[in-house]
C-alpha cells in the first residue's frame, strides 16, 4: 500500500517512483497531478488512507505522466482545473507535442513511451481553465502561479498560508536544484525566464514531480539558481 507523507500539515506527497503527486487537504480536498497511466491504483490506496473524497483535481500541466490517472479519478462531483493553454490537450481537441530531442531520440522516445509507461493517457473534461492568479475552491486559498516554459500552460500552485509551492515540472530537484527535464521542455529559454518569476514567490517549502521535497527557505534557492542562470 502506499502510504502518502505529510510534508506540512494537510499536504501529503505521494511517491510514484518516477513522478510525485500531492494532496491537498483543507475544507476540500486536492489533488495536484495524477502520476503515470499505471499509478491509479497507488494514487487510490494514498487516497483511501487519507480518508476523505477528492473535491478538486488541479494539474500542473498536460504531460502523460502527470495527468495519467485523471480519467479514472475524475469521477463525478471532482471539478478537473487545467490552465487554459494547456486545456486543448488534456480534452482531447489537440495533440501533445513530441518530446523535445533530437530526432533519433524523438522517434525512440515516441514508440517506447507506451510500452514503458503504460500507454498514453485518455481524454478527460476539463471543468474550469485557469489561469494567473486563480484559487482552487476550498483549498484555502491555493492559487496558480503561471509558469511557462516545461509547456505553454504549465502552472505552479502556491498555498501562501501553508507557504508551498507545488513546482510541478518548472524545476526539479533530483541531485539538486534545477532546470526542467529537458527532453520534455518545450522552450527552455523561457523556462528559464520562469524560474526568475518563481524566486520571486514568498514560500518555505517547495514540492516537485520530479525530485525531493526542498525544506527551509527554498525560494532562496530558486534565487540562487536564478542568478547563475542569468549570469
Amino acid at each position: 500500500m502506499t502510504v502518502p507523507e505529510e510534508i506540512v500539515p494537510g499536504v501529503f506527497g505521494i511517491d510514484l517512483g518516477f513522478v510525485n503527486a500531492f494532496v491537498l487537504v483543507d475544507d476540500d480536498v486536492t489533488v495536484i497531478d495524477t502520476g503515470l497511466p499505471r499509478s491509479y491504483d497507488k494514487v487510490s490506496a494514498a487516497l483511501a488512507s487519507i480518508g476523505r473524497e477528492i473535491s478538486n483535481i488541479a494539474l500542473t500541466h498536460y504531460h502523460f505522466d502527470h495527468i495519467g490517472g485523471l480519467s479514472k479519478l475524475a469521477g463525478p462531483g471532482r471539478r478537473v482545473f487545467v490552465h487554459s493553454l494547456d486545456a486543448p490537450v488534456v480534452r482531447g481537441d489537440r495533440k501533445e507535442p513530441p518530446p523535445s530531442a533530437p530526432l533519433p531520440l524523438k522517434l525512440v522516445l515516441t514508440i517506447l513511451r507506451p510500452i514503458i509507461f503504460g500507454g498514453s493517457p485518455d481524454a478527460v473534461r476539463v471543468d474550469q481553465e485557469i489561469g494567473e492568479g486563480d484559487e482552487i475552491p476550498g483549498s484555502g486559498g491555493l492559487r496558480a502561479v503561471h509558469t511557462p516554459g516545461h509547456t505553454p500552460g504549465h502552472v505552479s500552485f502556491l498555498h501562501p498560508a501553508k507557504r508551498v509551492l507545488f513546482v510541478g515540472d518548472a524545476a526539479q530537484n533530483r541531485r539538486a536544484l534545477g532546470t526542467p527535464p529537458p527532453f520534455g521542455t518545450e522552450d527552455m529559454d523561457q523556462a528559464k525566464r520562469t524560474l526568475a518569476k518563481i524566486a520571486e514567490l514568498d514560500f518555505d517549502t517547495a514540492v516537485f514531480g520530479h525530485g525531493t521535497v526542498l525544506r527551509g527557505k527554498a525560494n532562496a534557492e530558486f534565487r540562487k539558481l536564478a542568478d547563475r542562470l542569468a549570469s
